[in-house]
């Protein structure tokens, strides 16, 4: 329940529109400060993974976001939860740049593919 509609349970959309009195505004604040709380947890847990390295990009896995790859010698954010076969760079989506390489990669052919 969003804590626009736990004010107008407790309150009424009336009595959000005008004045509110303190017997009125402690409940509101202990509201708040619960949802405060609830949301530090939240952004806590969040920051305590720190970045998840997953090698080099691979277009036969999935990947969750947060994750990070590199490909042609930059490094990529997956931006939101990506199927397989999305590379990054093809889909702004999916994919945000994070550090780009300083050279140019030169790609090597190997024996298979001549």
């Amino acid at each position: 329940m969003s804590l626009t509609d736990a004010m107008m349970k407790q309150f009424g959309i009336d009595a959000l529109k005008q004045a509110m009195t303190r017997r009125e505004a402690y409940p509101l604040l202990d509201a708040l400060k619960d949802e405060i709380i609830e949301l530090k947890n939240r952004l806590d847990a969040i920051e305590s993974h720190g970045v998840k390295y997953a090698g080099v990009y691979q277009k036969a896995l999935a990947y969750r976001r947060g994750m990070v790859v590199t490909s042609s010698g930059a490094m990529w954010v997956a931006l939101a939860d990506t199927p397989e076969g999305v590379a990054p760079g093809s889909n702004g989506a999916f994919w945000q740049l994070s550090a780009k390489a300083a050279r140019p990669v030169v790609r090597v052919k190997t024996r298979r593919e001549e």
